[in-house]
Parts: structure tokens; C-alpha cells; sequence
């Protein structure tokens, strides 16, 4: 793995892992959030275990690539979410996030 990729990867799952913890911890403006959204009350855990799944599957070669995949489904509920309430701006660093998670699957 080159250092670039090595980059990639630490960033991604930090942020997942950052995530995941905001998550499962469910501060009041997680909660508020999802609530906004629609979303019921234990969707932020669940989204917290996705991300941390994924996170950790980043690290090792043998599973990346389904780190990445679970982090594109996750991303993808981010983007549909704040589509929904039209907060177009807020949309950078998810795809930014995805972009670089397709890279690592090609």
C-alpha cells in the first residue's frame, strides 16, 4: 500500500470512527438531527455500528473493500438525508468522502 492510500485510508476511518462515536453516544443535536430528518430515535445507533464496522474494516487489506462499500451505503443515507432538507452546501465533505472511498475501490 503506498502512502497516498495509506492516507486515505487512516483519514476515512478516523472520520468514521469520529462518526460512530457522536452516534452511539447521541448527543442532544445528533438526536435533534436525525429527528429533523424524520428518522426514529434508534437510527443513530445503528448508523454508529455501520460506521465503526466500516471504519475498522478500512484497516486491514482482506477487508477493505467492504469497509469502503459499508461506508458508501452510510454516505449515501447522508446524502439522501440532507437532500431531502435541501442543505445542498452541507453535501461537500460526504461526497468528498465517498469519492475517495470509490477510489479505493478501483
Amino acid at each position: 500500500m503506498g502512502v497516498l492510500e495509506q492516507i486515505v485510508v487512516w483519514s476515512l476511518a478516523l472520520i468514521l470512527a469520529g462518526s460512530a462515536y457522536l452516534n452511539l453516544t447521541g448527543p442532544d443535536f445528533v438526536k435533534e438531527e436525525f429527528a429533523h430528518w424524520g428518522y426514529p430515535s434508534w437510527l443513530p445507533v445503528a448508523v454508529g455500528v455501520a460506521e465503526l464496522l466500516s471504519a475498522a474494516a478500512l484497516l486491514f487489506a482482506s477487508t477493505r473493500s467492504y469497509g469502503a462499500l459499508l461506508a458508501l451505503v452510510v454516505l449515501a443515507g447522508v446524502v439522501f438525508s440532507l437532500s431531502k432538507t435541501q442543505e445542498w452546501l452541507r453535501m461537500q465533505f460526504p461526497l468528498l468522502m465517498a469519492a475517495l472511498c470509490i477510489g479505493l475501490l478501483l
